[in-house]
This record gives structure tokens, sequence and C-alpha cells, in this order.
């Protein structure tokens, strides 16, 4: 009789329960290309950047407003002279396998950035930290760092100068920890599915290469019990047409993109799930500053003001882009960008300058520009790498469209194999430098091949000032020189453009496009 009764009350308390507390709550994420990689030191682009935010926990993080705050450290002390930054873990801190995360764990990792053979391509963001950038050109050892463990739960980072945005630096993935017992066992095979091992909200349990990535609660997670969200699947869709489509049949409760076209449907018939906001992006052109004829700045010039920004951006983009004649989003605070020198002229006179300057160049009647210029497979580059072939033609410049998979592109822009590329940077901190470092000479992520020694020495000038106001005086005029030579091309400066079901709560849009799953909850109707 007791066990009648027993299995009786489980039956209804089963079904009096609400389905919430029993169903296993499943965020379904639309994604951009596919990631190269989901190693948090290695991983590049916007792509990939929220997926690591939600499996990594750097000490420093960002909350359900996209605002920087404390993640792993529980605290925090900088020292009266802003050199030292001392941060203390949260205590009884775990991996997802349940193994012990230390302070040494911290200290590995950065020294892994820096280590060349990691090949990071931001390590240059840290090397604010004393000794940095000697160990990254193998000019120090990496015990020489300026980071080092004071116990298990403290970590102390000493720095080459003060640095205003050092915080904001630790917030970024490159800055997160990676578990060294996993990494060591599995070489680069750590991060597929049954080997991967994290500290953030989640874990990857499931990888099928352009299809889905699946990741489940990390039920070691420090905030464990705040994360309503049980398991968040990935979706790569490079085509926009087919992500939209997707999200309209329910199978995608997000998208991180939609077709610029649909714009006006969407904003009469789905105005509440459409999201619109200013972000910390920009569109530009990638020139190959190392091959001849786009070695000469004449050529890029010409080619840029032939450019009209403006009528594109309203005839193909109206979805709040707007146009760009600097590479530093206007959206970043403390700094006024440098507008290039053909901003603000009519066309008509551009057009003219244009022609003149190819022809001091060499280039004629009798002698055209040749450019083979790449972009990916999103519908958006291809409307834009057409609008180049009819504003280029009137300069006798003879354009050949070269569409191919991200991957391709970007295997392409690490070798310098192409002419001009399409190009886009999604800065994880609100700050010019993180633009500008780009450009360095010695940067790994400076693809354009641009060098200039008086550049270089400007924008260290600049990372070593930690008055505002002067270290944006000193980045102006390195950004001057960079756009004075068109060595880039910018296009415009991105605007989050993001489909988000209303049953996806706590969903706030920022500058930095941080939407962490372990912020969100899913109310769907019954």
């Amino acid at each position: 009789m007791f066990k009648v009764l027993s299995r009786l009350l489980l039956v209804l308390l089963v079904v009096g329960a609400p389905m919430s507390a029993w169903a296993k709550v499943t965020f379904t994420r639309g994604t951009g290309s596919d990631p190269d990689t989901l190693d948090p030191h290695v991983s590049s682009g916007n792509s990939s950047a929220i997926l690591i935010y939600d499996f990594f926990l750097p000490l420093m993080t960002l909350d359900a407003k996209g605002e920087i705050t404390i993640g792993a450290a529980e605290s925090y002390t900088m020292s009266a002279d802003g050199l030292t930054f001392t941060f203390k873990l949260r205590p009884n801190m775990k991996w997802s396998d349940g193994v012990a995360l230390a302070a040494e764990d911290f200290v590995y990792s950065a020294r892994r950035v820096q280590n060349p053979e990691t090949g990071s391509r931001y390590a240059q963001w840290f090397w604010a930290i004393k000794n940095a950038q000697k160990v990254n050109k193998k000019e120090a050892k990496p015990e020489d760092m300026g980071v080092k463990a004071l116990d298990a739960r403290t970590l102390q980072y000493t720095l080459e100068a003060p640095s205003p945005i050092f915080l904001e630096v630790m917030s970024t993935f490159t800055s997160a920890p990676v578990p060294r017992h996993v990494v060591e066992k599995f070489g680069r095979e750590w991060t597929a599915p049954g080997n991967f091992v994290s500290n953030g909200a989640y874990y990857v349990t499931e990888r099928v290469p352009q299809t889905r990535i699946t990741a489940t609660k990390n039920t070691h997670f420090y905030d464990v019990a705040n994360v309503q969200i049980e398991e968040v699947s990935y979706f790569p869709t490079e085509n926009l047409g087919t992500a939209m489509n997707r999200f309209r049949a329910g199978e995608l409760d997000t998208t991180l993109n939609f077709p610029p076209d649909q714009i006006d449907w969407l904003r009469e018939n789905m105005p509440k799930e459409l999201h619109i906001s200013p972000n910390l992006g920009v569109y530009y052109f990638l020139v190959n500053n190392k091959k001849p004829p786009f070695s000469d700045p004449r050529v890029r010039q010409a080619l840029s003001m032939a450019i009209d920004r403006d009528g594109m951006v309203s005839k193909l983009f109206n979805t709040g882009v707007t146009p760009a004649s600097s590479l530093v989003s206007p959206v970043v605070p403390n700094y006024k960008v440098y507008q290039a020198a053909y901003a603000g002229k009519p066309m008509k006179d551009r057009m003219t300058e244009a022609k003149k300057l190819l022809t001091e160049a060499g280039f004629g009647p009798g002698k055209p520009l040749k450019v083979v210029l790449q972009f990916d497979t999103l519908e958006e580059n291809r409307k834009m790498a057409v609008a180049m072939t009819s504003m280029w033609k009137p300069l006798g410049v003879e354009v050949e469209l070269a569409n191919s998979e991200f991957r391709d592109l970007t295997r392409r822009a690490r070798t310098g194999d192409y002419d001009i590329m399409r190009w886009a940077y999604f800065s994880p901190f609100a700050d010019a430098s993180s633009y500008l470092n780009l450009m360095r000479s010695d940067d790994a992520s400076n693809y354009s091949g641009f060098a200039s020694p008086e550049f270089d020495k400007l924008m260290a000038e600049a990372n070593s000032i930690a008055d505002m106001k002067r270290r944006a005086e000193v980045m102006q005029q390195a950004e001057k020189i960079l756009l004075d030579t068109q060595a880039i091309m910018p296009i415009y400066h991105y605007a989050g453009r993001r489909l988000v079901h209303t049953y996806v709560k706590n969903w706030t849009d920022n500058p930095r496009n941080a939407n962490l799953a372990r912020y969100l909850r899913i109310e769907k109707p019954k």
C-alpha cells in the first residue's frame, strides 16, 4: 500500500508541477560563420565572440547590459601609481569537470596568450602588462611577465605604465583562463566535445561542423543557481535569408543578422522582434599595402574617394548603419574620430581628383587599373561588391569579383593573398586603441601590411598615457596618418541588427552586442 501511495503521490506531483520545472529549456541562437576555433586565446571575429563569452569567465566580464563588471574575480584593487592591479578570485571556483580553478590557471593563460606558438591574434591587447610584448617577441622568458599568483586566490598584474583601459581589456574573451590540465593532455583537440572544459556558464557537448554547436549548463559555475537556460544551441547560418526564415518558423530564438532589404517588411510585420542599435563594429575594405600597385597611396586614395558611401548606405543598407570616413567608431567614448580628407566633398569633385591621382600613378585608358575584389557569401557583401564595380568604372578600373567562404577570406587575409577584400572589425571594448592598434606594424592582426614608423610611435606613446584627453589627441594624430594614405578604406559603421523573439526575456541591446545566455530566460507561451 505504501508503494502504491508513493507512486500516486509522485504522479500527482509531476502532473501538478509547472513545465519549466521539468522540461529542458533550450535557447537556439543563430550565429554567422562557423567559428574556426573555440579556443579563447586563438579565436578571432564577431561570430565566435558570443559563444566564448558564454563558455568562459575572465577576471572581468560583461553584465546583462553589456557593461564591464567583475567576473571570476570577486574584487580588485589598484595601486596609487596605477601600475599594479591585484585581483581576488571568487572562493571555491571550479572548471566544468569539477577540478579546482586557481590563480595559477590565470598565470598560465596570460603566458599562453603571449607565447608566439599559440598564435593569439589579440596578444597585443595585453602589452600593457610588464614584459608581455617582450615575451611575445621571444625577447624575455614567460616567467618575466608581470603576472603572478600570490596565493591560490590572489593574482597580481604589474604594468609597464598606467593604463586607463586595463580593466576593459581584462574583460575580453582573450583574457579568459583555459584549463591547463586539459590543454596539455589533448593539445589542439582540447576544445572538441568530450574534451572541452570551461569555467563559464556553459560547456560544449556537441559540435557538427557548419551545422550546430550545443552547450550544456555548467553545474560547477559559481552562479549556476541564477542560470535559467539549461542548453544553448548555436546555428551558424551565413545566408541571411535562411536565418530569417528559420527565425520566422520558430527554429531560432534569435538571429545575428537579417537581409537588409527586408527591413521595411520587418518594421511593419515584426516590430517587437526587430532590434537595431549602434555598436562598435566597422565595415571596411582591407587593401594589400605590400602588393603593387596598391602599395601606392595614390591608388588607394583614388579608389576610396570614388566610393559614394552616403548613397550606398541609403540605398543598400537602410538599417541603422552610418557612412564611415574613419576607422574608429563614433560611439567610442572619450574620442573624436578623425575624418578622411575627402569627407564632405561633393562626389563630382572627388571623382575629378580620383582620376588625377590614378593618372599620376600611371593608369589611364591605355593602362587600366585591375582589381580583384574578394568578399564572402553574405548577400549584402555581394551587393557591396557589385556597387564597387559601378563606382570604380568611371575611373577606368576593371574589377574582378571573387566570392568565397569566410574561412577562405580569413586565410587570404592572413597570408596576404588578395588585392582588396571586404573586412570588418567589432571591438570587444570601447576604446579607440582597439581599432588603431590593428594597424601597428607589429600587430598580428595587421593584415593590410601597412607600416608607418610614425604611426607606431604615436600608438606606443598613446598606450602609455594615463590622461584620457591627451591620449585621445595622440591617437587622433595616428588615425590621421592612417586615413590620409587610405591604408584601409572605411565603408560604414555597423548597427546591431538582431531578430529576437519576444519570449526571450532580459535581452538588452548594447554597443558590444553582448547578450550572454546566462542572463536570459525563455518564456514561451503555453
